[in-house]
């Protein structure tokens, strides 16, 4: 009389096995349903103009700074994962950023250099972030253009006004979802906003002339000691800002990166990982379309601190916002 009551036992077991599975799976297919639908309302809104009035000619009204820092973990260079901060916990970070030449105008008959608006940039952004909830965070970052120097519109009949070494960048607000349930999963997908706010001076390359909205679908895989992180997104500004030509337009725009994070076998006093990125950005209408590739280090000095060495550079020379060069150092603490 044994048997059959071990035999519905197993049954049972296996029927609540298959019931699960088929929940997981329901649930991953709700997941997918969101990040594709999200997709494919970025490729539709990259297409669509900015509805609002553009800025008038002779205006930048947009920053030349492509590396944006994201507040929280799971960040490589500029590119990032869906690891959030678990709840109550929270996260302090600092970026600084030389580049050089990161905008070049030049004569359109000829394709010559005409002038160098800035050729040298010192920038520093500020972040910070708290877990809301275990799979939830939300963060802040404020850029500040500590020193640069070119000719910015001078000479060529628009602007004499000097490029101000010191100003402002727009301020960020960040929010960060994770979809999977078990954050100790090999592959992770996730979704990224944030809010670009006007306080940055638009007229000196450090701020955008109105708001700025921008999400990322977020997907990454651990393997051991190797990390890949994939973004794809899309930005979309409230108001389009035209410098010279209308068929130039700094309008909407596709985010695409892909990055990579190898930590190295323990030989120094504490843990390093060698960093890669290629980051690239597509205009809408010929906007500009700028790209640049990084390359750099991560060592683990603390058990809760980071610091990062980083070298890029634009692959995209005629494109505004690809630097012939970057140095930046990055500093990141994490408290409980």
């Amino acid at each position: 009389m044994s048997q059959p009551y071990a035999c519905t036992k197993t049954t049972a077991s296996l029927s609540a096995r298959l019931a699960a599975a088929r929940l997981t799976s329901s649930n991953l297919q709700t997941r997918l349903s969101v990040v594709g639908g999200v997709t494919l309302l970025c490729l539709g809104l990259w297409q669509s103009p900015a509805r609002a009035q553009s800025t008038d000619v002779g205006q930048p009204g947009f920053s030349v700074e492509r590396l944006l820092s994201e507040p929280g973990p799971g960040t490589i260079i500029g590119a990032h994962s869906a690891e959030v901060l678990p709840s109550g916990a929270w996260t302090f970070g600092a970026l600084g950023s030389l580049m050089s030449r990161p905008i070049i105008l030049r004569d359109i008959r000829t394709g010559e250099e005409a002038l160098v608006p800035v050729s040298l940039r010192l920038g520093y952004e500020f972040t910070m972030a708290r877990g809301i909830t275990s799979r939830f965070q939300l963060g802040l970052a404020i850029p500040l253009i500590a020193a640069q120097e070119g000719e910015r519109l001078q000479g060529i009949g628009l602007s004499e006004e000097s490029l101000r070494p010191v100003t402002l960048g727009d301020i960020r607000i960040h929010a960060k979802l994770r979809l999977n349930e078990d954050a100790r999963s090999a592959l992770g997908y996730g979704m990224a906003f944030h809010i670009g706010l006007p306080t940055g001076d638009q007229t000196h390359f450090a701020g955008e002339s109105g708001v700025v909205l921008s999400w990322t679908m977020l997907s990454s895989y651990r393997w051991h000691g190797l990390r890949v992180v994939g973004n794809f997104g899309l930005r979309i500004r409230s108001k389009e800002s035209v410098l010279l030509s209308p068929a130039r337009a700094h309008g909407n725009e596709l985010l695409l990166t892909l990055a990579g994070q190898y930590r190295l076998p323990a030989s120094w006093e504490f843990p390093v990982a060698g960093l890669l990125e290629i980051a690239k950005v597509e205009g809408d209408n010929l906007g500009p379309s700028p790209g640049e590739i990084r390359t750099g280090i991560k060592a683990f000095i603390l058990p809760r601190a980071t610091l990062k060495l980083v070298y890029g550079r634009g692959y995209t020379p005629a494109e505004v916002g690809a630097p012939d060069w970057r140095i930046a150092l990055a500093f990141r603490y994490e408290g409980r």
